[in-house]
């Protein structure tokens, strides 16, 4: 009875360690799909605006990617 009692814990220890390792997994996916979005509308929207626009922010239409990406990292 009691080798049951620990198999069973076991288990469950296991089912919960690949509960929290699915959830970590699907927090990240998350983050990395919302990090896509993000810089996509960002790319979007100063793609959109005039050079006079781009210039008065200190960047030039090649720029855009770049700049994008460091109010990212920031």
């Amino acid at each position: 009875m009691a080798a049951n009692t620990h198999t069973a814990g076991t288990d469950r220890g296991h089912a919960i360690a690949l509960s929290i390792s699915f959830l970590v997994w699907i927090g990240a996916t998350a983050n990395a799909v919302l990090k896509t979005l993000q810089m996509a509308r960002m790319l979007s929207t100063l793609s959109k605006m005039s050079d006079d626009q781009l210039a008065q922010i200190g960047i030039l239409r090649s720029g855009i990617p770049e700049y994008a990406a460091k109010l990212m990292a920031d």
